[in-house]
């Protein structure tokens, strides 16, 4: 008869028998551990590199590209050279570069929760407010992990072909993210970082402005304290923020003072340091802000419902606008009236430090901005400048 083989017991099994240990998957040699070149290619007109690069505790690697130099001007030999010399100025061929890195390696991320949270307190309310917002969604998705001395040019580059922004835009993000860099390297004593990216051209658009016709068009067809503010706007060149804060003791001897600002509802500094200034005023503008005030001292000069700031949205959405379709001018916000009032100045060939002093900028560049000329100026212009020129005749 056949022997019978007893089956031992489960129990007895887990006693006699060890567990199966998981099977491990080894991750692929480091770059660092083995000698790399990198490769070179031709894309448009300018020769590019590419390499590895490890990152500390990170299964992917990076996979950067680099501008090498312009194809006309270098050799495929030479551009290798470039490259195999960025590669070793990186250290990512010396056995201990991971090692090294992960000691001292500091992320974008790092950088901005520094900067969140030591120098964004000290800046305006309306940069507190839009900064935070804007690095998550714009820079933390590119950036955050990488290693501060891993972001090159190249890397920047292909972060802008990432952004699918306005022009304008992607200029203002490429702002802000040098401006939490290189407060980090003031943090540090070091020398700010450089880099040297591809930004897309800005279009030229002229800024809307209105002139003085437009202007006194518009102020006709407006009512009540609305007249009195887009009279003041076009008589001061106020940002409106500026206006929509004015309170009834900024008003003294024809001098408007500009001392705060609103934002979002709420009263802010204004925009800059040479934003505090006094701006002065003619006397039929005088006159129309006293008919308006009636008798009052104090609060808001101009007041939304329930006596709440004027909104800039709804003050152009749904007065100034109409305004301009119904006269059959070319639409334009507040700003136009700004843009128009330093325009009036300078065809009337006010002072340069009048014009600045006034309009609370910085710089004359930026009154530069700000100043367009009419087609009747420009005319009369040529014709006055031709009347002094002796002609000169030919047989």
């Amino acid at each position: 008869m056949p022997t019978t083989v007893p089956i031992p017991s489960p129990e007895i099994l887990c006693d006699t028998l060890s567990p199966a240990q998981p099977i491990r998957q080894k991750r692929k040699k480091q770059m660092s551990k083995r000698f790399q070149k990198g490769y070179v290619y031709i894309a448009g007109q300018q020769w590019y590199g590419r390499y590895r690069r490890d990152i500390p505790d990170q299964e992917k690697r990076e996979y950067p590209s680099v501008v090498l130099g312009p194809r006309k001007e270098m050799t495929k030999l030479e551009a290798r050279h470039k490259l195999m010399a960025i590669i070793e100025k990186e250290g990512l061929n010396d056995t201990t570069y991971l090692e090294t890195l992960a000691m001292t390696a500091e992320t974008f991320n790092d950088v901005a929760d520094a900067w969140e949270l030591k120098r964004l307190p000290q800046l305006r309310i309306s940069t507190q407010k839009s900064a935070p917002g804007q690095i998550a969604k714009h820079l933390r998705p590119f950036f955050g992990l990488l290693v501060l001395d891993s972001i090159k040019t190249g890397t920047v580059n292909e972060w802008i072909g990432t952004l699918h922004l306005a022009p304008k835009t992607v200029h203002n993000q490429w702002k802000q993210f040098r401006i939490i860099m290189n407060w980090h390297s003031q943090q540090k004593d070091e020398p700010k970082r450089a880099w040297y990216p591809t930004l897309p051209t800005i279009p030229h658009v002229e800024q809307r402005w209105f002139t003085q016709a437009e202007m006194r068009q518009i102020i006709d067809a407006s009512h009540g304290q609305y007249k009195v503010f887009f009279r003041l706007a076009g008589a001061t060149g106020l940002r409106f923020g500026e206006l929509a804060g004015l309170h009834v003791e900024d008003i003294v001897d024809g001098v408007v003072y500009a001392r705060r600002s609103i934002y979002r509802g709420m009263e802010v500094e204004v925009k800059t340091i040479k934003g505090y200034r006094g701006v002065c005023i003619d006397s039929d503008t005088v006159a129309m802000l006293k008919a308006l005030l009636g008798g009052r001292t104090t609060g808001r000069i101009f007041q939304g419902e329930r006596g709440a700031p004027l909104d800039n949205h709804v003050i152009v959405g749904e007065m100034l606008k109409p305004i301009c379709k119904r006269l059959g001018i070319a639409p334009g916000g507040c700003h136009a009236f700004r843009h128009g009032r330093n325009s009036h100045m300078d065809m009337n060939h006010v002072p340069e430090k009048f014009k600045t002093n006034q309009m609370g900028h910085s710089s004359l560049r930026v009154n530069n901005i700000y100043t367009h000329y009419s087609d009747e100026f420009v005319r009369d212009t040529v014709e006055r400048l031709a009347l002094s020129c002796t002609l000169v005749h030919t047989n």
